[in-house]
């Protein structure tokens, strides 16, 4: 289409074709054989001769057969005797006078309604073709069109000042006359027989070395069709995108040191985390300790005392039940004191390992929340970095509070289960289940830092809801936890 270009105006009565068609090739830049579209545009205007050469023999054989038909009833009548032929002579020529006028005045009247409407169209296309023109001169965008060879035989200013060229360095020249990269001609010239074999538009970015420096632009090609649908080119049009493209690079290297910037301050902010449960840890067995040591030590010795003390007071009823009341406090002072070490620090996890811990957690739950709960651990002995035990520990913990608050489950069934490499600790009840919003929601800091602290170990946690009910956890931690 951007080929077919032409004069711009109606058609005029007296200009030959051969000076349409040197206007038209002078507008488009298009020379000699290479100027099919504006010489067919041309040949176009010239076609309201045909039909008047077609209706000057048709009205040629019918004045023919007309004058030898009436020249065969006038001597037939004559020779018959019907007339006298020289009296209808004068009345055959009047009538094939009549019959000539007739025939002129019907073929006349429908050439000039078809070269009426031959004219319109013609100024149709002119003015059609004028105004493409104008766009393509002045738009911003180079617009060209290339043969089958590859050679340049169309280009608006735009694409002469993208090659640095006049229009008589740029036409008919191939891509390596064009540009100076070769790399970047060979490309191209692939591309545009890659979109002429295919017979499809396509959209390609491309970065062309020119003479005023590193441009990209936007090309939209598309092959070019003849009237029988053969390929003859590659039409196509393109969008200076430098500016856009070194935006987008600049806002994908900010992108990527913001991304950086969040990699690290997230790291810093779990080894931070880390660091403060590490820190907090170990004060829980610091008061552990104390309880264990000063607190049991005092009770035990207050026992004592007061065992040594009853035999003093007398054997009264009445100091009897407030006997029984000091032995009920005391013991109460002993439990409570107990279940507070075990939450700071449980002695069993310190004395026998994390199978021993998880056996006493699970059966204080079970007397706490009167859900059945049932641990099924490895028979062999385990040896695990104590940090990885105090994390799967107090993970568990978590996963089990939250069990007793919200699952209203009847049943809790405790899997440790230790390959080569990793430790999966799955913890599954018969509950109602979890809801997919609570599930993902960062804001509940339960789980939350299951997630947190799985994924500063290297591991990872699992949520998933069970297919008749329940929920299922699973905790998977490699058994090298990562250094600091």
């Amino acid at each position: 289409m951007l080929a077919d270009a032409s004069p711009t105006g109606p058609p005029m009565e007296g200009v030959s074709q051969r000076s349409a068609a040197d206007t038209a090739e002078k507008n488009t830049g298009l020379a000699n054989e290479e100027a099919v579209p504006a010489r067919a545009l041309m040949r176009g205007r010239a076609l309201w001769y045909a039909p008047l050469v077609r209706a000057c023999s048709w009205l040629a054989a019918a004045l023919t057969v007309a004058v030898i038909a009436f020249g065969w009833l006038a001597h037939t009548g004559a020779r018959l005797d019907w007339y006298d032929y020289a009296r209808m002579s004068s009345m055959l020529s009047l009538a094939g006078i009549a019959i000539f006028l007739f025939v002129f005045w019907r073929v006349a009247g429908k050439i000039n309604q078809k070269y009426r409407a031959h004219l319109q169209r013609a100024a149709d296309l002119a003015e059609a073709t004028g105004l493409l023109i104008a766009v393509s001169d002045n738009t911003s965008d180079p617009i060209f069109v290339t043969n089958r060879q590859g050679l340049l035989i169309f280009a608006n200013p735009a694409m002469l000042r993208l090659v640095g060229k006049t229009r008589e360095q740029a036409m008919h020249r191939c891509s390596r006359e064009l540009f100076t990269d070769q790399g970047e001609a060979d490309l191209i010239d692939r591309d545009d027989q890659r979109i002429m074999h295919s017979g499809q538009a396509v959209t390609l970015e491309q970065t062309l070395h020119l003479p005023h420096g590193v441009r990209t632009y936007a090309s939209t090609k598309a092959p070019w069709f003849d009237r029988h649908g053969q390929v003859m080119g590659v039409i196509g049009i393109s969008t200076d995108i430098t500016q856009r493209k070194l935006t987008e690079d600049s806002l994908k290297q900010r992108e990527a040191q913001l991304e950086a910037t969040i990699v690290q301050r997230t790291t810093a902010l779990r080894k931070l985390t880390n660091h403060l449960e590490t820190v907090r840890e170990e004060e829980k067995r610091a008061i552990a300790r104390e309880l264990h040591d000063d607190m049991g030590a005092a009770l035990t010795a207050l026992s004592m005392h007061l065992e040594s003390a009853y035999k003093l007071f007398p054997d009264d009823p009445l100091w009897h039940e407030r006997k029984a009341r000091i032995h009920g406090l005391l013991k109460s002072v002993v439990t409570t004191t107990r279940r507070i070490q075990t939450d700071l620090r449980p002695n069993m996890l310190d004395l026998f390992g994390l199978k021993a811990a998880i056996n006493e957690l699970a059966e204080e739950f079970e007397k706490r929340s009167n859900i059945v709960c049932r641990a099924s651990l490895p028979d062999e002995e385990l040896t695990l970095d104590p940090k990885l035990e105090i994390v799967l520990y107090r993970m568990l913990q978590e996963t089990l509070s939250n069990v007793a608050k919200h699952a209203q489950a009847r049943r809790v069934d405790l899997i440790l289960d230790v390959d080569e490499d990793r430790v999966a600790l799955t913890v599954r009840d018969d509950g109602i289940g979890i809801a997919p919003e609570r599930r993902d929601n960062t804001s509940t800091y339960g789980l939350r830092g299951l997630y947190e602290r799985a994924e500063f170990l290297g591991g990872k946690v699992a949520i998933v809801a069970n297919q008749q009910r329940g929920t299922t956890v699973t905790i998977a931690l490699p058994l090298t936890p990562p250094g600091p």
